[in-house]
Formats: structure tokens, C-alpha cells, sequence
């Protein structure tokens, strides 16, 4: 099925529409502003705080993401008012900026569909980085804008950035063993099963699943020719994650 990136017109429009100007000058304090990646139906770019703003009141509307009984795939959600889910989505995404903070960092960016954020989709490094090169992501999209393929789209777009431009060696993920979606995701970017975890959340007890994709694996894979993400704006990103 192709993605269709009107998937919210007329509810969002012209909200977040930003100067480039603007986009320029955050980019001169945090040099991922000057990044943007285009998949097949939308850009992945760091978001401004018009754009958080947006995204964080989608965030406090879990509704907009998951069913009820799914909310338990994100941490952020559970326990928390609509109220408190904005805050600390605005916080989280705020901090993260900083890319210079360590251990690790976090790249936070929006997903943005015909001119308006429909998800997030961020890339981490570990506290070992840049010693030991390996990576994270996490991901949410609004329901009108799932079962596309979106979703697969952008993990393939920062795995892109990762591995051929950040020099990470490996990334990993962990995934609820009821999350069906996120391991399809996986699965279709040629990920493999090393381990599985067990975890206690909220009086639960649950499976986590761990997947790992090596580089090599990776800029040989089918999953990338497919996907092909074009990335611009990357070189002041790399240099300062290279550091």
C-alpha cells in the first residue's frame, strides 16, 4: 500500500510551517537543524518548537497512537495525565538538543507529513559513544498514519544515517514480545533475534526481545536498496557526534 502523506489534512494545516530562516538560526546552536531526510511520504527533520508544540499535544491523546490496551508499548504514556504527557514530551525533546551532553545522546526528529509532524522518530548513541558505536531508536506515529509503511520508512531513514554517516557499527532493539508492529519493522530491515529479557513495568511482568543489526549487514541488505532515504544537511551532525 502506498503512503498517502494527506493522512491528516485539514486538521494541522499551515501550523507548522516554519521560516527557513528560523530553521537556519536554530541550526547555528544545534547543527541537526540543518539535517533533513526524505523518505517515500514524508521528511524526518529536528523540530522546532511550533513543531513540538504540535507534537506534543498529540502525544497527551495516546488515543492517537495506540489502542488502550497497547499503551504499555510506551513508557512515556502510562501513569501520566494528558497534561503531564505534554510536559515531559516538550522537556524530553528540549534536552535532547544538546547533542554535546554525554554519556550518550539522543536525536529527536519530527516526522512531518504534507507540512505537518505526524510522529517522532529518534536515534540514540550509548554511553560508550563514540568508543563503542552502537545504537537505539524509537519511534511513534499517529494511528491515521500507521499500517503504511511509514514507520518502516523512517527507521530505515536513520539506520541510513547511522551506519553510513555516523559510523555506528551496530543497532539494537528491544521490543515488547506482543508488539507486533515494531517487530515487523525489524524483521522487514533484517534485524535478528540475540536474547530476550524479562522485565517488571507497573506490577507486569513482560518479555522484552532483543534484535541487533551489524553496518555490514546493514549497506549489503536489500531493506536499504529499498528504502533509499536521501539525507542532506548531515556534515555538521557528523562532526560533532564524531568528537
Amino acid at each position: 500500500m502506498v503512503y498517502r502523506p494527506d493522512c491528516i489534512r485539514g486538521r494541522l494545516r499551515g501550523v507548522t510551517i516554519v521560516c527557513m530562516s528560523v530553521r537556519q538560526e536554530l541550526s547555528s546552536v544545534w547543527p541537526q537543524f540543518s539535517l533533513q531526510i526524505d523518505v517515500d511520504g514524508a521528511r524526518l527533520e529536528a523540530p522546532t518548537d511550533a513543531q513540538l508544540e504540535v507534537l506534543a499535544g498529540l502525544a497527551g491523546r495516546p488515543e492517537e497512537i495506540l489502542e488502550p490496551d497497547k499503551t504499555h508499548f510506551v513508557k512515556w504514556m502510562e501513569g501520566r495525565t494528558p497534561a503531564e504527557i505534554e510536559q515531559q514530551r516538550t522537556a524530553r525533546v528540549q534536552s535532547n538538543r544538546d547533542l554535546t551532553r554525554r554519556p550518550g545522546w539522543t536525536l529527536d526528529l519530527a516526522v512531518v507529513a504534507n507540512g505537518d509532524p505526524v510522529g517522532m522518530q529518534s536515534l540514540s548513541g550509548f554511553e560508550q559513544w563514540p568508543s563503542r558505536r552502537i545504537v537505539g531508536t524509537t519511534s511513534w506515529l499517529i494511528s491515521r498514519c500507521q499500517r503504511h509503511g511509514l514507520g518502516t520508512r523512517c527507521r530505515a531513514a536513520v539506520l541510513e544515517l547511522a551506519f553510513l554517516h555516523l559510523g555506528a557499527d551496530a543497532a539494537k532493539s528491544w521490543v515488547l514480545q506482543d508488539n507486533h508492529a515494531s517487530i515487523a519493522v525489524s524483521s522487514k530491515l533484517g534485524y535478528h533475534v540475540v536474547g530476550d529479557e524479562q522485565i517488571v513495568e507497573n506490577g507486569r511482568e513482560l518479555t522484552e526481545i532483543v534484535y541487533l543489526l551489524d553496518a555490514n549487514d546493514w549497506i549489503h541488505s536489500p531493506a536499504r536498496q529499498r528504502y533509499a532515504p536521501a539525507i542532506e544537511g548531515a556534515a555538521p551532525l557528523i562532526r560533532l557526534l564524531s568528537r
